[in-house]
């Protein structure tokens, strides 16, 4: 397989590849007429999310302001049209020599066009920042979906860990029991004493009362599942197939993050448009033309005996900035800063970008080792537990002894389920780390 940037970019969005995640996808979406919730599986979860959570909506009313930045930016290089009217009425007439200085009233309506012929650049240099602030948001749009994404599935499989936690409570109770008739039958038979069984009733009611505190925080789980997709009434959750693991050497993950990671996109752009912003500030040394245009027209009664009743006159204006006290030296002084700022910035990320890579495909290949680790702990445990507790029905074993292996094989299966769960997290942290998991996701959910 070719696990270039290139071919491992292809490789993820070839069709067999999409196709084959899908239908991992409808496995566990697909719904279940034996269940009276109704079935909520991972993807359905995520489409929910991202259709109804407030974060996201919030940001795209945030792109939706800055778009309106650049319509404002647009406007400057636009001419600006002004209509004035106004009404006077004197006091009384007045005429010297028998010619009429005031009329009894005036009228005056007035058209003014102003255009911006030339600002040093400024205009045009405040549009494309606007622009380039329109696509770092749209990047922090789609930075804020793939936060969502990865909340909705620690949600989804923090749902899974509290409803396997139950279940793992709940044979540990139906094994509480069996060794608590077990000791009950041997006091009868007179092979054991009362302590026996009493040990066997604490160890009964301790694990009731952990299966209670399992099922409350299966309900706070399914709270907060709701909280972020808000699906609204009873749901299962159901088992995702295994996250097959990112097969890539990590400098090959560090260079596609590089190219795909929105975050760091937006620290170009930022560079960018610090770097525009030196232009900007250059425009303030350059001189401004402007191009007027007027017409005016006047109604007296009287008429005064020089009125002029249509004007109309075009002006030419430019304006040279000489001294300003330093102002534009230090307004350029600042830009300079600024871009060296955000080329810090960007690098430092750069590095910061590299060591996440790194430490989640860490954890994704040490999640993967200790899940074979807890596997066998299961096999051994449950070999044990089944040993001990015949040893015990025959008299052989202590109850102290089927307790110490009960809570090993809970422990066991417990650490198991963690570890499968948490593995299947790892691999979407990766994936989000090299900027590949929205694209994903919203690929597989365009076929759903």
């Amino acid at each position: 397989m070719d696990m270039t940037i290139p071919g491992y970019l292809s490789y993820i969005s070839s069709p067999v590849v999409r196709m084959v995640m899908v239908a991992m996808s409808v496995v566990f979406i697909l719904p279940s007429w034996s269940h009276s919730q109704e079935p909520l599986g991972l993807y359905d979860a995520y489409r929910l999310a991202l259709e109804n959570h407030d974060v996201i909506k919030l940001a795209e009313e945030d792109l939706y302001q800055k778009r309106t930045d650049i319509k404002k930016a647009f406007s400057q290089v636009l001419p600006t049209v002004t209509v004035e009217g106004s009404y006077i009425r004197y006091s009384e007439r007045q005429t010297v020599s028998g010619f009429l200085l005031q009329p009894d009233d005036n009228k005056r309506f007035e058209i003014r066009i102003n255009q911006p012929l030339y600002t040093g650049g400024r205009e045009w240099s405040l549009l494309r920042q606007a622009k380039k602030m329109v696509i770092g948001t749209e990047k922090g749009v789609e930075l804020t979906k793939e936060e969502i994404i990865m909340e909705t599935a620690r949600t989804y499989y923090g749902v899974l860990k509290a409803k396997k936690n139950v279940e793992i409570k709940e044979a540990s109770l139906r094994r509480a029991e069996e060794q608590l008739r077990v000791a009950q039958t041997r006091l009868q038979v007179g092979t054991a004493t009362r302590t026996l069984v009493l040990r066997a009733e604490a160890e009964l009611a301790g694990i009731k009362a952990e299966l209670v505190s399992a099922q409350r925080e299966l309900k706070d789980a399914m709270n907060r599942l709701r909280r972020i997709t808000g699906f609204n009434g009873p749901f299962e959750v159901y088992e995702p197939p295994a996250m097959k693991p990112v097969d890539m050497d990590v400098g090959k993950l560090v260079e596609v993050a590089l190219t795909r990671r929105r975050d760091y996109i937006q620290k170009k752009i930022e560079e960018e448009i610090a770097s525009e912003g030196i232009t900007y500030a250059k425009g303030g040394f350059l001189p401004r033309l402007r191009l007027e245009g007027v017409y005016t027209h006047r109604d007296q009664w009287p008429p005064t005996s020089f009125l002029l009743n249509d004007t109309v006159y075009v002006g030419l204006t430019i304006t040279f900035p000489i001294f300003e006290g330093g102002l534009r030296k230090a307004e350029l002084d600042e830009a300079r800063s600024k871009l060296r700022q955000a080329e810090l910035n960007r690098i430092n990320y750069r590095k910061e970008i590299e060591l996440q890579v790194r430490e989640a495909h860490n954890s994704m290949v040490s999640a993967r080792s200790i899940i074979e680790s807890y596997k066998k702990q299961v096999s051994f445990a449950k070999e044990n537990y089944n040993m001990v507790f015949r040893q015990f029905q025959h008299g052989v074993a202590d109850n102290m002894d089927v307790i110490d292996a009960n809570t090993t094989l809970v422990s066991a299966e417990l650490g198991l389920m963690t570890a499968i769960y948490d593995y299947d997290l790892t691999v979407l942290e990766l994936k989000k780390r090299i900027g590949v998991l929205l694209d994903e996701i919203e690929e597989i959910l365009s076929f759903l």
